[in-house]
């Protein structure tokens, strides 16, 4: 009965947080594209000047929140990127924004919530850091990943000075800029440096030296790297927070002088903020704690507990606004943001919920009604695909980092096994940066998730030895692969229905041909194996080159394998398993999803971010859909074949109108 007026009491809470949205499932969508679902991890937030716009970059775009009655707006460039730099003018009629592999600045105008001026970069420049504008606001800075600072003018979009360059090495961990813009501030690779530069003439200020550049978690650990990961200035550009993986906070004074060591963390720093009058300073960690420290006492205020991942980004809020005055905004991996009270550590309010990190497995329910969604940290989202808003959210799986996290094709089921440690987010160019040091591997977890239920069984027993899980078409049957061989079970009868000893530790991948007769071992580690679940046989080697992904055709009579440099197809006969053709392409194509579509006709695989089509009897390459910022982690048909769902490593799944996809398509067939 408690867990039934609990989720009564979530689902009022999040109608209440989102009653007053817009549709913003369709803002910013790629042609083909019918809905995105969720909002993208976030990376950064800020509170307008006057503190009534609390403002999230994720993953995915920008959005702007009413913080009076939390109304939410989307805004997108139309060119999918990253958000991780915002900056607002100091009237706060403009809002800028950039971010990693995102090839333009985008200047907003937030009294219409339009765009306002496109500033396109290079594409040396197209991961920007930090943005800034001068006091005037005719002038915004912007730094980026390579250390090139740029002036802009803001009424005409052209640069004012030839880009300075304010870092001698190729990259860096973490950058920011003063609130004016006139400083820099960029610690080294080597985890112990922070340099500050003086963006006009492009000279480095001062060196400041602090921190560790390697930590141990135990006495009996090897050593690890200890970056830099957060840094921020006070809005007077007089003191620099620094937070590290090593655990510590320091404060300097720019001049060059260190102030102070702040120590009490227990995990790695990822995020750090000044109040607006530089009196107190937030830290928030991978144990999902966040700690408010005095910043002339140099002593801790509280600590602040309730999120239930790591802390990726932390805002104040100004003093004397309408409501939540000098309040402290916190954005974590769970997915929420909370408002707290700093003076005395209490949770204000959880202000919005749906900033997903990384979306690993999706599956439609059979009734075409509704669909499922599993996070990096076991948690699954069901969302209704009439409206295209949550329902509601299965938590009883959760987890700091789930290993394996895997939905059955009715979406009825979902199997996880979790890590408990830290989990940093931090300095994502190229998909999901994330870096780990579980502490504790759990047991795995078969869940019924429309009942809530647990269900207990032998699969309890193999913690230690899971690479990979997989459900059988017809959702009865769980698999699981160990380092030297594969177990499944009768999920309803704890039945162990084979046991096959492959004596191969290096394929990873795990699936089923969608008849259920065949069950596949592959990975980029090893040579794939086919196994006949029937007569527990393995078949011949098939393939002399490791897979980095495949799959079966509809009909279970193709398999298709996404190699280094290109795409193998193979004929199933009752004889063995023939190669039948080959389909050329770049080894950029691919990671390790591959799929056909309902008719087998055409094969869609992974490129990064994107989906990449081709004509399966002709191998020609048809179009590629764009749309996701970060890796695709799985592309998965509705059961009527019309919809097309892509889960990525940016915390969103986006459904995509299968018949438009193939319509276009159509030109290209006929001149084949």
């Amino acid at each position: 009965m408690k867990r039934v007026l609990f989720t009564v009491f979530v689902l009022n809470v999040v109608f209440l947080l989102t009653s007053f949205a817009q549709d913003n499932t369709k803002a910013g969508l790629p042609e083909g594209a019918i809905a995105r679902l969720g909002k993208g991890g976030i990376n950064i937030m800020r509170f307008s000047p006057d503190g009534t716009r609390l403002v999230v970059g994720t993953d995915v775009g920008v959005w702007v929140y009413d913080v009076p009655d939390g109304k939410e707006t989307a805004l997108f460039t139309g060119q999918p990127g990253q958000v991780n730099a915002l900056a607002f003018s100091t009237d706060g009629k403009i809002l800028a924004s950039g971010g990693f592999a995102n090839p333009v600045i985008q200047l907003w105008d937030l009294d219409t919530d339009s765009k306002l001026t496109t500033l396109k970069l290079a594409e040396r420049h197209d991961s920007i850091t930090a943005l800034a504008f001068s006091e005037d606001n005719t002038i915004l800075i912007s730094l980026d990943t390579f250390g090139d600072i740029i002036y802009w003018d803001v009424e005409t979009g052209s640069k004012l000075l030839d880009p300075r360059n304010v870092n001698p090495v190729d990259t860096y961990e973490v950058a920011a800029l003063s609130q004016n813009g006139s400083m820099a501030a960029i610690g080294d690779k080597n985890g112990t440096q922070i340099n500050l530069w003086n963006t006009t003439t492009g000279r480095r200020r001062v060196t400041l030296n602090g921190h560790t550049n390697f930590f141990k978690e135990g006495p009996d650990e090897d050593e690890k790297e200890a970056d830099i990961q957060a840094m921020a200035f006070t809005p007077d550009g007089k003191t620099l927070v620094s937070g590290s993986e090593d655990k510590t906070v320091q404060l300097w004074n720019t001049n060059g002088a260190k102030r102070s060591t702040l120590r009490g963390h227990q995990g790695w720093i990822t995020t750090v903020a000044f109040s607006a009058n530089g009196e107190i300073v937030a830290s928030g960690d991978t144990n999902k704690i966040i700690k408010i420290w005095d910043v002339d006492t140099e002593r801790e205020r509280s600590t602040l507990i309730g999120h239930k991942n790591t802390i990726n980004a932390l805002t104040f809020a100004p003093e004397g606004t309408p409501l939540y005055s000098k309040c402290l905004a916190s954005g974590s991996a769970d997915g929420t943001i909370r408002f707290w009270d700093p003076e005395t550590g209490q949770e204000l309010i959880t202000f919005t919920v749906g900033h997903t990190e990384w979306v690993k497995a999706v599956a439609f329910f059979v009734d075409g009604t509704t669909l499922a969604s599993a996070a990096f940290n076991g948690t699954v989202e069901i969302w209704s695909l009439m409206t295209k808003r949550e329902l509601t959210t299965f938590t009883a799986g959760q987890s700091d980092l789930a290993e394996s996290a895997v939905l059955s094709p009715d979406g009825k089921f979902f199997v996880t096994q979790g890590y408990k440690g830290p989990i940093a987010i931090a300095f994502k160019p190229y998909g999901w940066g994330a870096r780990s040091n579980p502490k504790r591997r759990g047991s795995m977890q078969l869940w019924k998730i429309t009942t809530n239920e647990q269900l207990p069984g032998p699969w309890q027993n193999v913690a230690n030895t899971t690479i990979s899980l997989a459900f059988s078409p017809d959702n009865k049957v769980l698999a699981n692969r160990g380092p030297k061989n594969i177990q499944a079970w009768d999920m309803k009868t704890n039945i162990e229905l084979f046991h096959l000893n492959t004596g191969n530790p290096f394929p990873r991948k795990l699936t089923f041909s969608p008849d259920g007769t065949l069950l596949c071992v592959y990975g980029i580690h090893g040579i794939p194996e086919v196994w006949d679940v029937d007569m527990r046989r393995k078949f011949p080697t098939f393939a002399d080159e490791r897979a980095w992904s495949l799959a079966f055709s509809p009909d279970s009579v193709s398999i298709a394998l996404g190699h280094q440099d290109n795409i193998t197809l193979w004929n199933v006969t009752t004889t063995g398993i023939q190669e039948r053709s080959v389909i050329p392409d770049n080894r950029r194509a691919f990671r390790d999803i591959l799929t056909f579509s309902p008719d087998g006709k055409i094969l869609l695989g992974s490129s990064r971010p994107h989906i990449k089509l081709w004509d399966v009897d002709t191998g020609k390459r048809l179009s590629t859909l764009t749309g996701h910022t970060e890796p695709i982690e799985t592309l998965v048909f509705s059961h009527d074949g019309k919809t097309l769902a892509s889960g990525s490593e940016d915390g969103t799944v986006l459904l995509w109108d299968w018949d438009k996809i193939i319509a276009k398509q159509i030109p290209h067939n006929k001149g084949n």
